[in-house]
């Protein structure tokens, strides 16, 4: 490890053999290793060494819980046995399209990030000289463009889904707050899990304007439940936003509903469960989904409602401002996956005149009328 270059001498009782014994002390004296794994080991032991290295990291709970699912449904089956030495980029990218043809890109692609900080790691232990994952092709999600609602759309959206609601339905009364969870959604353009964990104290109706502070989120925990992170998805994510006017009134309403309420809301949740617990996002998705089918709106889900308050807002005040609503670092991924593509002709028609020549701006001017032939000049 000092760098200094040193003179290694072997006999033998022939050429050949001292030719081995040459190299037998070259290989006892190579740099020493420090690392945990070696390329001897197998991917599991690079495994066991990558999950301590996450749980210390800075990433969020839910992409922990991805990765850790990765791990173990898919990249622990196929390649924990294989020696670490021996996973070449050939071998993962086989893997990756062997995911990709059973479960999907999404899938393939979170198995590809899993594995390159792994080797990542490898690389750092001198477990290998390169990784194989540098290199690796992985398919890209095929993202349909974005489709948002228009205000009219979502006013008979509104009338239908509060009608399903209202409707006798066999076994549970259907949620009666579906219409409520979108108004918010849409006014706002929070994600599900953010809107989840909202407690009164971060919403202040009698400032002027009205505001809602955004921090934390709901997330589903490896176990099954669901328990409120103190971060949303990102760091940008953290927002504080102005509150329209009808959602300033139903939020007077729902607080004056609750105050009046015999159910329990002991964490003073904005939207809480009838036993005053945690809503989690996935079942009030699966309601939506019911709801949305029934009345013909299939294609709308929470996240088009989310897409409908980006494009609305880049529309007015530009992608820049929808970005920050919405809660993005970057203000392509805003205009690439949620404003709708403005489909209308617009009226450019006095910023563009001033380069017509004299001749067409005389054509443009109304012909003035000519007289009527009189009589005499008709016998003429």
């Amino acid at each position: 490890m000092d760098g200094a270059l040193r003179l290694v001498e072997a006999r033998g009782p022939s050429s050949t053999a001292a030719q081995r014994n040459i190299q037998v002390k070259l290989k006892e004296r190579q740099t020493p290793r420090y690392g945990v794994v070696s390329a001897k080991d197998r991917v599991n032991t690079l495994i066991d060494v990558f999950l301590v290295e996450m749980e210390a990291s800075d990433k969020a709970d839910r992409t922990k819980d991805k990765y850790s699912y990765c791990v173990k449904k898919y990249i622990k089956p196929a390649l924990g046995s294989v020696r670490i030495s021996e996973v070449t980029s050939g071998v993962v990218d086989h893997f990756i399209r062997t995911l990709v043809s059973d479960v999907g890109s999404s899938t393939a692609r979170s198995c590809g990030a899993v594995l390159s900080w792994m080797f990542k790691v490898a690389l750092r232990h001198d477990a290998v000289t390169v990784n194989p994952v540098v290199g690796v092709s992985i398919p890209k999600n095929s993202t349909a463009k974005p489709k948002a609602l228009d205000m009219t759309q979502y006013q008979d959206l509104r009338r239908k889904l509060i009608a399903w609601e209202q409707a006798p339905a066999l076994g549970r009364p259907r949620m009666q707050e579906l219409h409520e969870i979108a108004d918010f959604l849409v006014g706002t353009g929070l994600r599900p899990g953010e809107l989840l964990a909202l407690h009164w104290e971060d919403i202040d109706l009698e400032s002027d304007p009205p505001t809602v502070s955004i921090s934390a989120t709901v997330i589903r925990t490896t176990s099954g439940g669901v328990r409120i992170q103190d971060h949303p998805k990102s760091r940008h994510g953290v927002r504080r936003l102005t509150l329209p006017a009808f959602l300033v009134v139903e939020l007077r309403k729902r607080l004056v509903r609750q105050e009046n309420a015999s159910s329990p809301n002991p964490i003073d949740l904005v939207f809480p469960s009838s036993t005053g617990t945690l809503i989690d996002a996935n079942n009030v998705g699966k309601v939506w989904r019911k709801a949305a089918d029934s009345i013909g709106y299939d294609w709308v889900t929470f996240r088009t409602l989310r897409k409908s308050n980006a494009t609305v807002i880049a529309r007015s005040m530009g992608a820049e401002a929808a970005a920050y609503q919405l809660g993005h670092s970057k203000i392509a991924m805003t205009q690439e996956h949620y404003i709708e593509e403005y489909k209308e002709a617009l009226d450019t028609r006095a910023a563009l005149d001033g380069f017509a020549s004299p001749l067409a701006i005389e054509a443009k001017k109304p012909l003035q009328a000519q007289p009527e032939a009189s009589d005499s000049d008709a016998e003429e």
